[in-house]
């Protein structure tokens, strides 16, 4: 690992890396008239943008095409544990560097080590390391993401709103809307990787500065012997966030997935979502026009904190006989001017040198990261059997309110450590 972290303040950084020997000896290796056909394993909803990157790689490279099989976030991890079962390893997979069951790939020798190609000195330093694995590189990471509040400027002006910077503040918001007939959230819990998500982004929003969510969960699978049952903070979490699904969402929110919830967020049909960075693009999809900002979901005292981590990541995998190939295609990706196609659509920041971020919906995040108010998503260091259990014990949650079953279910997912 590099170990030479840098500030984030991403507007400074400056393209400096070079494709070097490693990759000339890719390309020798692949500079050849052979037909190869790569299958590119997606598990995100955003692939018009990958495929027009797909599309300018075979236009520079027409022995090589790539297949996109493109999945949900839903099923994609279900869909790869049992390819990875039967040995039908994917040419390119897109993953998440920080999720355990992407590291269990990467130490059981599955991934491609990608550490000794010159070209990925185009990765930014800190986001090199964030995405190593025991020190090394497995992945070429795409885009930075972050656990946020979206919410429709437009309602907020027509009721006199102001972005909320504590919790009291976004309860009094949320109070003010329903008042005047406008539901204050969209939830989708009809999504239960949604439900889990949302979950965690609440734990950063009941931080201070005693107590960290991810030092706490990742301490207890580590075996630091802390309960959650015994733990305040945790218990503050879950009652926030079902308060919120349950006094100020629309009706009937298990019936709404997350597309559903993207929709209705860009026609107006609420004033606020708890989600990620990465809905901007579906959002504007939906509604090109839509007036949107992003702010940190608030806690007691204003002092905000967010989950942040890699969102996504491509990484090839060994075992198929074309991972040259594969390196070409990474080695396409991480350069300034194909990583920029990516946030152009996504509107994240990126973790590749050189690329700009104009987006001034997530200001206030940018504003959060550099000021060093981030933490990583802990939710993926829990074991990767029993991420479907975690989310489908957040969803039932909220559909029943059980806080007693919740935190007990939580306290034996986090402690179970399956493989």
């Amino acid at each position: 690992m590099r170990k030479r972290w840098l500030a984030i303040g991403l507007t400074a950084v400056m393209m400096t890396g070079m494709v070097g020997a490693s990759a000339q000896a890719a390309e020798k290796s692949t500079d050849t008239d052979e037909q190869v056909t790569l299958e590119l394993f997606w598990q995100k909803s955003n692939t018009n943008v990958i495929q027009e990157i797909i599309d300018k790689f075979e236009a520079e490279n027409p022995n090589i095409k790539i297949e996109l099989t493109a999945t949900s976030s839903d099923t994609g991890k279900q869909i790869f544990q049992t390819r990875m079962a039967t040995n039908e390893p994917m040419d390119l997979v897109q993953h998440w560097p920080s999720q355990a069951e992407f590291r269990a790939m990467c130490k059981e020798g599955r991934m491609v080590d990608l550490s000794g190609y010159d070209w990925t000195d185009n990765i930014i330093d800190t986001y090199y390391d964030m995405s190593c694995v025991d020190d090394k590189l497995y992945s070429v990471p795409l885009s930075i993401n972050a656990g946020v509040v979206a919410y429709n400027k437009d309602i907020f002006e027509e009721n006199n709103l102001e972005v909320p910077s504590t919790w009291d503040e976004l309860i009094k918001a949320a109070d003010t809307l329903k008042a005047a007939d406008v539901t204050p959230f969209i939830f989708s819990n009809g999504d239960k990787e949604n439900c889990s998500q949302k979950f965690h982004i609440m734990t950063a929003a009941v931080a201070d500065d005693k107590w960290n969510p991810y030092d706490f969960y990742v301490g207890m699978y580590e075996g630091s012997g802390a309960k959650f049952a015994d733990n305040d903070y945790s218990k503050k979490a879950a009652e926030r966030l079902y308060l919120l699904s349950d006094e100020y969402a629309q009706n009937d929110p298990m019936s709404t997935n997350y597309d559903l919830s993207m929709q209705m967020f860009a026609n107006g049909e609420g004033a606020m979502m708890i989600t990620g960075t990465w809905a901007q693009s579906d959002i504007e999809k939906n509604n090109p026009e839509i007036n949107m900002g992003m702010f940190a979901l608030p806690t007691d005292d204003g002092v905000n904190m967010m989950i942040s981590g890699i969102d996504p990541c491509i990484a090839a995998m060994t075992g198929t006989g074309k991972e040259e190939y594969a390196a070409k295609f990474l080695e396409f990706v991480s350069r300034t001017e194909n990583a920029q196609i990516y946030t152009d659509y996504d509107k994240s920041p990126s973790p590749i040198k050189g690329v700009k971020t104009e987006n001034p919906t997530i200001d206030l995040v940018l504003g959060y990261i550099e000021e060093g108010k981030a933490i990583p998503w802990w939710r993926d260091y829990i074991s990767t059997g029993v991420v479907s259990d975690e989310a489908d014990l957040a969803q039932a949650f909220l559909m029943d309110g059980d806080m007693d079953a919740f935190l007990e279910g939580e306290e034996e997912i986090v402690l179970r450590q399956e493989d």
